[in-house]
């Protein structure tokens, strides 16, 4: 209960929300299905959405006289994000709890590797430049 909230804190200030955290964690300590561990996960984010949203709206960017939400990348995600999740909602319906878990541990699986690739190649990218 004390390190969930730390997680789900650092993952929203990371930009990524936090489903891959809250699913398991619901899972393991509280026994919840899959199905209802992706919803209360769906909730949390939004609510953690809608604060971080709240909390910097107001906001100026510190370079240029405009705010720090980019309204232009908001117009082309949104129907994107819409789209995923009208999606999510059919097929965590129509799929079983199993391979709704396998698919996603493999989809966390891909992007904790392509994230870790990532990772070593900007390590990489700044060691070269702080050496010279």
């Amino acid at each position: 209960m004390v390190l969930l909230p730390i997680l789900l804190g650092m993952a929203n200030v990371g930009g990524i929300g936090g489903g891959g955290i809250i699913i398991p964690f619901l899972m393991t300590f509280w026994g919840f299905d899959t199905k209802g561990a992706i919803a209360i996960s769906n909730m949390t984010i939004f609510v953690g959405a809608v604060t971080r949203f709240l909390y910097t709206y107001k906001n100026r960017h510190p370079d240029k006289p405009a705010t720090t939400i980019d309204y232009g990348v908001v117009i082309i995600m949104m129907p994107l994000v819409l789209v995923g999740s009208f999606v999510g909602v059919l097929v965590n319906i129509i799929l079983p709890s199993m391979a709704l878990a396998i698919i996603l541990t493999l989809l966390l699986l891909g992007l904790t590797i392509q994230s870790l690739i990532q990772a070593v190649k900007m390590y990489k990218r700044e060691s070269k430049m702080m050496s010279t």
